[in-house]
């Protein structure tokens, strides 16, 4: 038998147990590959410089050749992959980021008229595409939390807007609440207790006496004057009763995380130690989350 058939014959037999045992044979190859990584490397660096313009020269037939077939792999790698790849354009724009800021504000700039009206034309001939890309993004989980975001930065502009928003749409508030609490039962209940409960705290201010109905004193815990003492033991500095409206009674475990159809859970949630008085603007950046300071930046 010649040099060449045994060659040929020991790598069959390689071949076919490769075959027979690929776990083993992967393992076998991954960890020698490990063992001469740098072997590997300097091998294929050198091997690279030498063949530079013959590899660059295939690529390019390669790619011409399997353009949709490599468009294809590459979206479903980065479905497969997105939070790696949203990761890795992070980083890179981080590190670019000063030249990238430099390079847009040159060119933005230079052609400001130009990519201004580029915008109000785009928007204008996709009015509704846009309304409803912004509609689906804000109801998922990201929009949400850009939002949220957003809005504790700018907390004086968002409860402006959300003032005159209110002014100009109360009808529309109205129904869209009175079909809510028709369908929502949690909803609806702790609609009616924080109303009971505010009622009661103003009745008590103009008279100073107990005037709170034996039902909301049960799931408060206590007295409505003993609700106002715990309340005053708790203002931060600058809060009075006279300025009452710059500060909210804020549920310190927010009541969107209860039950409200569950009888327990209400005697937890409007308990009375489950209060504290917060800055209107503090309260607008907490929003729905139960671990928040009065001194927390946005």
């Amino acid at each position: 038998m010649s040099l060449g058939e045994r060659r040929a014959k020991n790598a069959e037999r390689q071949r076919s147990w490769r075959a027979r045992n690929p776990e083993r044979a992967n393992a076998i190859a991954a960890a020698g590959r490990q063992r001469n990584r740098a072997k590997i490397a300097a091998s294929w660096r050198a091997y690279y410089e030498k063949n530079k313009a013959e590899l660059y020269k295939k690529k390019r037939a390669y790619l011409a050749r399997n353009r949709e077939k490599l468009r294809q792999w590459k979206r479903a790698d980065y479905e497969r992959h997105r939070e790696s790849y949203i990761a890795r354009a992070r980083k890179r724009w981080r590190e670019k980021n000063e030249e990238c800021h430099a390079y847009e504000a040159k060119r933005y700039g230079e052609n400001k008229a130009i990519i201004l009206a580029r915008h109000r034309d785009y928007r204008n001939r996709n009015r509704e595409k846009l309304r409803e890309w912004r509609r689906s993004y804000f109801k998922s989980a990201r929009g949400r939390a850009v939002r949220q975001a957003s809005d504790r930065r700018c907390v004086k502009r968002v409860a402006a807007y959300k003032k005159a928003w209110a002014e100009r749409n109360r009808q529309k508030i109205a129904v869209n609440s009175r079909i809510r609490r028709k369908t929502d039962m949690s909803f609806a209940i702790g609609v009616a207790l924080r109303t009971r409960m505010a009622q009661a705290l103003r009745k008590y201010q103009r008279a100073q006496g107990e005037s709170v109905t034996t039902s909301m004193r049960k799931l408060l815990g206590c007295p409505v004057g003993e609700l106002v003492k715990y309340l005053e033991s708790r203002f931060l500095p600058g809060m009075s009763w006279e300025n009452r409206k710059l500060w909210h009674i804020d549920h310190v475990r927010p009541l969107a995380s209860f039950d409200l159809t569950d009888v327990e859970q209400q005697q937890v949630a409007f308990h009375y130690t489950n209060l504290q008085p917060l800055w209107a603007s503090d309260n607008i950046r907490k929003g729905a989350r139960p671990a928040f300071s009065s001194v927390e930046q946005a």
